[in-house]
């Protein structure tokens, strides 16, 4: 199919340009005066015939590279034993740690092409992101590899940020691979990720109580009530997932999704009744984490954790409000893909919405 391309390239070049010189021959026996012109015109003619060309070749050329790519994939034998085991959910040990580098290796090829303006991202999100995310997200690959030697994994950890910028940017959902690696990678820093129950309440309460203190005189986070956290804990619409530090036990952040349906509280009905669409959209109620141990990834992680189970609800969209003046929750949201909708006055006070694309169908 790419010769065949090439042939028609070459083909439609030359007609266009036997055509070029057909015409400036023929406005020079009737119209001589305007050669001028006809030059000028050829010349732009000529000038986008060029542009086409080279674009087009280069869409050949990057046809014929992620043919060769898939081929290197495909072929290379130790690439194959590790994809089985994924495929297949094999056990991976830590004596599969050279099949492994192998199958980094290959990806490492392509964080070096984007970096070279080589190779696009729409075309390596499209061929090789499952191969990717499921990989990196494996907890036995993590701990052996970029967990265990980050420096020699840099390149692999330069190509994850790049792709879920790439990501982000355009509302692409993410993949559960990599809501795993960010939640292996929060683990590995010394936390353990818990589902919070009715048993957790005063822990809850403690940590918003901690929170709100921090914030001063910052009304950004409004201040929610016992049976209000009660309900969440105990109510299977609601999910709540908290950090615990390793070190002493203590609740360092939570989250809370809530599923509101056809109700009242579902943040999509700001723009519509359909039922349809407000079965489809899901809440994310509430991201609280104590005041030192920000910046640890603690709250990324737990969005990323909760995205996937609105997923597994079959939830196309999740939604949040935030206050304007809430810059760190705004950022935190922004830097995750979520786009603000609208501003709206809601019963708290004025929130901006947020929403973000979580499948497609």
């Amino acid at each position: 199919m790419i010769r065949r391309q090439r042939r028609r390239q070459v083909l439609v070049t030359g007609a266009s340009v036997m055509l070029f010189f057909f015409f400036i021959i023929v406005v020079h026996i009737f119209w001589p005066g305007a050669l001028a012109v006809a030059l000028a015109i050829g010349g732009g003619i000529g000038g986008l015939l060029v542009l086409y060309e080279v674009r087009l070749t280069k869409r050949i050329a990057q046809a014929e590279f992620i043919r060769d790519l898939q081929t290197s994939f495909t072929s290379d034998a130790e690439i194959g034993i590790l994809w089985r085991k994924i495929l297949l959910e094999e056990e991976i040990t830590a004596a599969d740690r050279y099949h492994m580098s192998n199958y980094l290796t290959f990806f490492e090829t392509l964080h070096i092409l984007h970096v070279r303006d080589a190779l696009d991202f729409a075309l390596t999100d499209d061929l090789f992101r499952n191969r990717f995310f499921r990989a990196i997200g494996h907890p036995v690959i993590l701990r052996e590899t970029i967990l265990k030697s980050p420096e020699s994994f840099r390149n692999i950890r330069a190509l994850i940020g790049e792709w879920m910028e790439y990501c982000f940017a355009n509302d692409v959902p993410t993949h559960r691979g990599y809501a795993d690696y960010e939640t292996l990678r929060t683990s590995h820093a010394g936390f353990t990720r818990v589902q919070l129950g009715p048993d957790d309440l005063d822990e809850v309460l403690e940590l918003q109580q901690v929170t709100l203190t921090s914030l001063g005189e910052r009304a950004v986070l409004r201040k929610n009530d016992s049976a209000m956290f009660a309900e969440c804990l105990a109510d299977p619409a609601h999910q709540v997932l908290g950090w615990r530090s390793d070190t002493d036990g203590t609740l360092v952040s939570l989250a809370i999704l809530y599923d509101a349906g056809l109700g009242p509280e579902s943040i999509r009905r700001y723009e519509t009744d359909d039922a349809d669409a407000l079965v489809e959209s899901i809440n994310l109620k509430l991201v609280m984490t104590r005041p030192g141990h920000k910046r640890a990834g603690l709250s990324r992680s737990l969005i990323l954790g909760l995205e996937q189970t609105a997923m597994d609800r079959g939830k196309y969209e999740i939604r949040a409000t935030i206050h304007p003046d809430n810059t760190a929750s705004l950022k935190l949201f922004g830097d995750l893909g979520y786009r603000q909708v609208g501003k709206e006055k809601t019963a708290y006070g004025p929130r901006v919405v947020v929403r973000r694309t979580l499948a497609t169908f």
